[in-house]
């Protein structure tokens, strides 16, 4: 089984439209790379191009929260 040396999570708020009316809700993201920095240029490019694929746009607000660890 392969394992990326760091996970990285990443929160930022979305709008939804749910059944019960549109309203704002936090998302957490975890970015599984295998270089060095939550910050750097590298894997800050990664988690655009992520997010842009996963919800159409790179949303506003997007945070390091911290790394993840078993």
């Amino acid at each position: 089984m392969y394992t990326h040396k760091h996970r990285y999570v990443y929160s930022f708020f979305m709008q939804h439209h749910k059944s019960n009316g549109p309203g704002v809700e936090k998302v957490k993201y975890t970015l599984c790379t295998n270089h060095d920095g939550a910050n750097s240029r590298y894997n800050r490019k990664l988690l655009e191009d992520a997010l842009r694929l996963a919800y159409g746009y790179y949303p506003k607000g997007v945070k390091y929260i911290g790394e993840k660890h078993d």
